[in-house]
């Protein structure tokens, strides 16, 4: 329900604005925003997107995790987004929404065994985390905002920052996780922060402040992890 809402609460500016343009069939597919977070989740032992999930490194378990949760619904959001990229506005939304779906997935901690089999360092593992998720996001985002760019040339540099902004806003969540990190707990109150990190993330003029959040939280995550990998009684 929470999810839902913050959703809605994104998605209500954009949907009045093309109400208002009388752009019904771009408005129409911001009520897939809405729904996505009642979109069933796997109870059963099939596996969604398989072929999806085999493009991703095994130490992007979240994004695995995510893919099994909202497939076909995330992939229709990207395909939605190519196919409107030609719109000012409703592409660049919808793949802020996938932005989302990702920073969302990086709330439910790992066991404390995967964690230390995933990297030998805190910083090692932070490097691999972000570095694997901002290049993971980079092959969703790039396409739509490359033909996005091609309709609307002077737009470039809105679509460099927004797109830049959804990279940091993805790498914000993973540090925000592992700053507050507690093995096989999920951090539902990282989720507000998120939020707020991604409004600031698709405004071109202040995309600089989830950088400056990030960084803030480094020192956090370094430190939580640090305990962890050396604590052996942990």
């Amino acid at each position: 329900m929470a999810m839902a809402l913050e959703y809605a609460a994104l998605a209500s500016p954009v949907m009045l604005g093309l109400l208002a343009a009388r752009a019904w069939v771009a408005a129409s597919w911001l009520l897939v925003v809405v729904v996505l977070p009642w979109s069933p989740v796997a109870r059963d032992t099939s596996v969604r997107g398989a072929w999806l999930r085999r493009w991703l490194p095994v130490h992007l378990f979240e994004w695995k995790g995510m893919v099994q949760n909202t497939h076909p619904w995330s992939l229709l959001l990207w395909t939605a987004s190519l196919a409107f990229s030609w719109m000012p506005v409703l592409p660049l939304f919808l793949l802020g929404v996938i932005a989302m779906l990702v920073a969302g997935a990086q709330e439910q901690c790992e066991p404390r065994a995967m964690l230390l089999a995933t990297a030998k360092s805190a910083p090692g593992l932070l490097k691999k985390k972000v570095l694997g998720s901002m290049r993971a996001m980079s092959l969703i985002v790039l396409p739509v905002l490359v033909i996005a760019t091609a309709f609307r040339p002077p737009w470039w540099w809105i679509h460099t920052l927004i797109g830049m902004g959804m990279l940091v806003l993805v790498g914000y969540a993973i540090v925000l996780k592992y700053a507050n990190y507690r093995p096989n707990e999920r951090l539902d109150a990282n989720g507000a922060n998120v939020g707020v990190a991604a409004v600031f993330a698709i405004l071109p003029g202040l995309s600089l402040v989830p950088l400056i959040m990030l960084l803030t939280e480094l020192p956090k995550a370094r430190a939580n992890l640090n305990a962890y990998f050396h604590d052996h009684d942990h």
